[in-house]
């Protein structure tokens, strides 16, 4: 009798004793694009006779998108990768974009307005975009975004282009962003 209740004693603490921490931590590496569809129009300068303004906008919502699908279990944080672009590769022979501004702006679904979160010219100390040179690295400035997706991953972003072209820019621009999304995956694994 003492034998078959130290054996099921046994088998009942081997769970205990078996049990395996998991990892449950994964991280995910995704590039997330957006299309921001451009509209222009003739500007009215006495500089020169054939300048147009540019603007489009893009927006997005992290929680929706494909890319946040494929990662298992809650997102706990969200980090920048390396290489973020704004790019316009429709660009083409004597085409120059001379002045460009980005705004990021965020809405929390259900709210009218946007509120901005970051304003920057990307074409400063005369830079131009040709079709030589049509993409910018953004690195630098898209730590606000990455802030505001942190603290919530349903907010809407809108990602607003303004700018000067010498042509009628009527093409989509690309807004290129890597990320690694670490997640957490909570269940309970045993091994025996």
């Amino acid at each position: 009798m003492k034998l078959k209740n130290l054996i099921l004693l046994g088998v009942l603490l081997l769970p205990l004793f078996a049990c395996d921490d998991a990892n449950t931590d994964y991280t995910t590496e995704t590039k997330l694009i957006v299309d921001i569809p451009t509209k222009s129009y003739l500007a009215n300068l006495s500089e020169s006779t054939e300048t147009y303004h540019f603007d489009g906008i893009g927006i997005f919502c992290l929680s929706y998108s494909n890319e946040l699908k494929k990662c298992p279990g809650d997102v706990v944080q969200i980090n920048p990768g390396v290489g973020s672009t704004i790019s316009f590769e429709a660009l083409q022979n004597n085409e120059i974009i001379e002045e460009l501004q980005l705004i990021i702006s965020y809405k929390i679904q259900g709210d009218d307005n946007y509120q901005q979160i970051h304003s920057v010219d990307l074409l400063q100390a005369g830079k131009l975009l040709s079709s030589d040179t049509h993409t910018l690295e953004l690195d630098d400035v898209l730590a606000p975004l990455i802030n505001r997706l942190n603290e919530n991953p349903r907010y809407l972003i809108s990602i607003e282009i303004k700018g000067l072209a010498n042509f009628n820019l009527s093409s989509n621009a690309q807004f290129a962003i890597p990320l690694i999304i670490e997640s957490e995956y909570n269940s309970p694994r045993f091994t025996l």
